[in-house]
């Protein structure tokens, strides 16, 4: 199998940056390019808990933010592809919105990865049962069509 795809979903968090420097040595080794993806995971409300003019102060609010995070993504994005293009990697950034796992799954996809990379936090004793029970990088390496690298 050969990859030349690599996707490295990124939450701006250390561990997405650890998976990032893993996906750039296999960049480098295997002429590979990579794709860096965030998610702006949707919360959704409860319609019961809102009233009418609460839902138009709420959808307001909530596509402010979203300005803000893709705004944020972008000076970050870039600053991460100049760096691997700088390394002689090739690399590209992407946002999408929605349910985070179904959106990497579905990027994986829709762009062919060969890879997945994808930082994942190390958790101990009960919280690991529960937060492990439904972690994203758990979802997306059980239903992914290509492999996924867990990076601790």
């Amino acid at each position: 199998m050969e990859i030349k795809r690599i996707l490295v979903p990124h939450d701006g968090n250390q561990m997405s940056d650890k998976a990032v420097l893993y996906a750039s040595n296999l960049a480098k080794a295997l002429d590979a390019e990579i794709n860096l993806l965030y998610i702006i995971d949707e919360i959704e409300i409860p319609g019961t808990l809102l009233l009418e003019n609460d839902r138009v102060s709420i959808e307001g609010a909530r596509r402010s933010i979203q300005q803000d995070l893709e705004q944020n993504w972008n000076r970050f994005a870039q600053e991460k592809v100049k760096s691997l293009w700088a390394e002689k990697i090739r690399a590209s950034s992407e946002i999408r919105s929605g349910d985070v796992a179904e959106q990497i799954l579905r990027f994986a996809k829709e762009n062919q990865a060969d890879l997945i990379v994808m930082g994942s936090r190390k958790l101990e004793g009960v919280s690991r049962v529960v937060v492990a029970l439904g972690s994203v990088a758990r979802k997306v390496s059980e239903r992914a069509f290509c492999p996924v690298m867990l990076v601790h």
